[in-house]
């Protein structure tokens, strides 16, 4: 029985380990073949169709105790293999959680920008809001000086740019030149918000009459090219004005 060299390799296998099983004798001459005990696995039940214990077959008890017996022989093998799985695992989780914190940082850093960029935009919008206060403070206060003005008191300079000078232009740096339908609709959109727009329209409208401005300064022939900007001041109030009254 302990020459197996014509059979298959499982029966062959299935041979001896029922020899070895078989005494004292048999288990010592198998161990010294396969370099290891083959007779010290117990025969284990399995579930059979019926849900109940059943022992396994000779064909299954072989397969198994080969099964053992290749562990333990390449045990070092499967615990590389374990290793390396583990090793993945670990790599695979430390990515996630790189990923994770990476994801967290960016967020951190977009909702840092978000709020450097919101404080900018509050700042800007505070600076502008000073600047039409000042501009405002500037128009309102020229309409009183121009109450008093004169053409003698101008220090001798010409009547155009005097004239030009003295009146405040309602756009944002009160200059002639900067006068334009969108700068001065800009400027009386930004007029103070304690003052009634369409109320504050309807004086403006009146003030900026062109015949009223010649009047202020008692029948001075006011040239063409101020009186063009006067006029133009004059129809954007007019429309704005307008507008307004419509939806009222």
């Amino acid at each position: 029985s302990r020459s197996s060299q014509y059979l298959d390799p499982e029966q062959a296998f299935r041979e001896s380990l029922f020899d070895a099983l078989a005494d004292d004798e048999g288990a010592e001459y198998w161990e010294g073949v396969y370099g290891q005990p083959i007779h010290t696995y117990a025969r284990p039940e399995i579930g059979g169709p019926t849900g109940e214990l059943e022992q396994m077959t000779d064909e299954e008890y072989a397969a198994y105790v080969r099964a053992k017996m290749y562990e333990k022989t390449h045990q070092y093998i499967i615990e590389e293999r374990e290793r390396r799985e583990e090793a993945k695992k670990r790599q695979k989780e430390e990515r996630a959680k790189m990923d994770r914190e990476r994801e967290g940082m960016e967020k951190e850093k977009e909702r840092w920008q978000a709020k450097i960029e919101e404080s900018l935009r509050k700042g800007g919008e505070r600076r502008n809001g000073q600047r039409w206060r000042e501009a405002w403070e500037k128009y309102v206060h020229g309409w009183e000086v121009l109450k008093t003005f004169s053409l003698a008191c101008d220090g001798g300079n010409d009547t155009v740019k005097a004239v030009r000078r003295a009146i405040p232009w309602p756009v944002m740096t009160g200059r002639w030149r900067d006068v334009s339908k969108d700068e001065t609709e800009d400027f009386f959109s930004h007029a103070p918000g304690d003052v009634d727009l369409y109320t504050l329209l309807k004086t403006e409208r009146v003030r900026w009459h062109p015949d009223k401005i010649q009047q202020r300064f008692g029948g001075t022939d006011i040239d063409a090219d101020t009186m063009k900007s006067v006029t133009l001041v004059f129809q954007i109030i007019d429309r704005m004005w307008s507008d307004m009254r419509e939806r009222r």
